[in-house]
């Protein structure tokens, strides 16, 4: 079960981008939000997350929501010394009791509480240790708080470690410019060494990163490429192009760190909107308050045409109710004073007035959302592609450059130093992080598009795979008329050319010679038609309730119609449609093709700038400072060209 984490006291822009693109790679976290100065997010497996950022971030702590209050994780395998401070401990011997108590307990080691300063010392690995030690401490004295104690510092040592530090450095990288600036007309050891000090102050950022990279194994990050250029660059004697080209870098990279964030908003925005219920404030008055501020007993007014958003009872009004969303079931139910509505379900005809049982953690709606964000972007056929072009791309990019750099200078000594410049082009352009990060944003493009649509993606993987289908069999509810909604969605599946396949079970009978339709078919009689269809090509399945769950475990891609109350249909579905309207049907294979559509344009069109530049750069005429710009460019072009799938009609 995945549990709400947090990241906060992020004061730095660059940093917070950085973290969220480090989290939104990984597997086990989703469900990201980026505020101000924090990050929060899920996470089944927070062991790993902590043991990442404890790497690259020693600085941060990881927190965890518990009874809606952060606390410090701990990691399972590490144990790690505590210091808590007391308030309203008044007597020593209620200091001893409060120690004998905790040190019963043998998760707890080293327990001692020093009276005089209010300050209990513990030793241990468990998770969660403040809120048990409150409850512990509640059992001497419920008067008694217990709070994580925080080092105090003085005001001149935050001032000499914060400023006068990066006043030192500053004046060092002047020093060493100045140095090189007035020797560069006779240069020699101490003008080289002077631009190196100078290259070395000014990068230290992209350093320390590249660093961390090294030691999580990321061997072809850009921090470390583009370093292998500036080294290069220095060597081949560029002194003030590689400034210039690091300059270029910095702020190009915080510009599209910006960019990333607001897509990432973006995003955010279409899969987790700000969601508002009218609270009764006293009769016929009501103000729009967040679903997660209704308690129970609020009473909520729901007009025709809307969701309703949490589950309650009926106290006034009547209406024909579509729960669809609930159970899959498109019939209308009618609901008095005193009927049980339930969150999800679309109220149709009347107002209502409902007095509220189940808060927003027991919502449909938040178990959709749940759904939506926990699916894992690396599951993705397509992301995998584009790991693998990824990959190969650089290795040959970095490979080449290094070779240019270092080995074809000693072979050809009349334009070793052509070929030491070429080596920093190719290096500087040898960045996956277009691709790989685009990659990322447009199955999360999709995912979100979908969600807005009322279409839930739980597998990445079945929205990717639906380019892939060559059939489609459409499950029909038992015994219903055909609809022109249900022609109209026959005629337009046949217009994408997949071959249509209809079961049509009860007593009306559907025939049409323009599709291969079944009637009253068994399960095992639909698994084999569907196993016959599967040999031409992958199949996608769109049932309508849990009777189908053996169907939609044997297809290539299991699109269920409503259920989200039965966690068969959950498990078993890699898309559901939590709207009865069939357009959603159209609406899921358009954004699927959108979406590998969007990915593919980018990778042909950043691998086709970068072979003119290489070419270019062949030639000599490239300036290293303009292909870094052309580069940096190209990836702001195919970041946005990802907004394509969001802004989709």
């Amino acid at each position: 079960m995945a549990r709400n984490f947090y990241v906060d006291n992020i004061n730095d822009n660059h940093k917070l981008n950085e973290i969220s693109l480090l989290l939104n790679g990984m597997e086990e976290v989703s469900r990201i939000k980026i505020g101000k100065t924090g990050i929060s997010f899920y996470c089944e497996n927070p062991d790993n997350v902590h043991e990442v950022l404890k790497n690259n971030y020693p600085d941060l702590v990881l927190k965890e929501e518990i009874n809606s209050r952060k606390r410090e994780f701990v990691a399972s395998e590490s144990k790690m010394e505590y210091i808590f401070m007391f308030t309203n401990l008044e007597t020593e011997e209620e200091a001893k009791e409060i120690e004998e108590v905790i040190s019963r307990y043998s998760a707890y080691e080293n327990v001692t509480l020093d009276f005089t300063n209010k300050l209990l010392k513990v030793t241990t690995s468990q998770k969660n240790i403040l809120v048990r030690l409150n409850r512990l401490v509640d059992k001497v004295n419920p008067n008694i708080d217990v709070e994580q104690w925080k080092k105090p510092f003085k005001s001149q040592d935050l001032f000499q470690e914060k400023y006068l530090k990066r006043m030192f450095k500053i004046a060092v990288l002047f020093v060493a410019l100045a140095l090189g600036l007035v020797t560069r007309n006779d240069p020699s050891i101490i003008t080289n060494l002077a631009w190196l000090v100078g290259l070395i102050i000014f990068n230290e950022n992209i350093l320390r990163r590249a660093y961390k990279d090294l030691k999580v194994k990321h061997f072809l990050s850009e921090n470390i490429t583009i370093n292998l250029a500036c080294l290069f660059g220095w060597v081949y004697g560029a002194y003030v192009e590689t400034l210039i080209v690091s300059l270029i870098f910095q702020i190009s990279e915080r510009l599209l760190l910006h960019l990333i964030s607001l897509t990432m908003g973006k995003i955010n925005n279409e899969i987790n909107p700000v969601q508002l219920g009218r609270r009764e404030i006293k009769e016929n008055e009501y103000e729009m308050v967040s679903l997660e501020d209704i308690d129970i007993g609020d009473i909520i007014t729901i007009m025709p045409g809307e969701t309703i958003p949490l589950g309650g009872k009926v106290i006034s009004g009547e209406s024909d109710i579509d729960m669809f969303a609930i159970n899959g079931n498109d019939i209308l139910e009618k609901v008095t004073v005193g009927s049980e509505v339930q969150s999800g379900s679309v109220n149709i005809t009347g107002t209502l007035r409902i007095k509220i049982l189940y808060t927003y953690d027991h919502s449909a709606m938040n178990k959709i959302l749940e759904i939506a964000m926990m699916a894992p972007v690396n599951s993705s056929r397509t992301h995998k592609i584009v790991e693998l072009i990824c990959k190969v791309y650089t290795v040959f990019l970095v490979a080449s450059g290094i070779i240019c750099a270092t080995i074809i200078p000693f072979i050809d000594l009349e334009n070793n130093f052509k070929f030491i410049y070429l080596g920093t082009i190719l290096l500087t352009i040898s960045g996956s992080f277009a691709y790989k990060q685009v990659s990322s944003f447009a199955v999360l493009s999709g995912v979100a598009k979908a969600f807005s649509k009322n279409i839930v993606i739980k597998e990445n993987s079945g929205l990717d795979a639906l380019n892939s289908c060559r059939t489609v069999i459409y499950d029909r509810f038992d015994g219903v008329e055909v609809t022109e909604e249900e022609m109209n969605l026959f005629s337009e599946l046949s217009k994408l050319r997949l071959d249509l396949i209809i079961f049509n079970d009860g007593p009306v009978d559907l025939e049409d010679d323009q599709y291969k339709i079944h009637n009253n078919l068994t399960v095992d009689e639909k698994l084999e038609i569907m196993e016959r269809a599967g040999v031409d090509g992958p199949v996608a399945y769109i049932g309508d309730n849990s009777k189908d769950i053996a169907l939609l475990q044997k297809a290539y891609v299991g699109i269920s119609r409503g259920g989200i109350k039965d966690k068969r249909v959950i498990e078993n579905s890699d898309i559901m449609l939590m709207n009865s309207d069939l357009n959603t049907v159209i609406e899921t294979f358009m954004i699927s093709k959108k979406q590998k559509e969007v990915t593919f344009e980018n990778i042909f069109v950043g691998l086709l700038i970068n072979f003119i530049m290489m070419m270019i750069a062949v030639k000599g005429i490239l300036p290293w400072w303009l292909a870094l710009v052309i580069y940096l460019v190209e990836e702001i072009v195919v970041l946005l060209n990802t907004h394509r799938i969001i802004d989709m009609k």
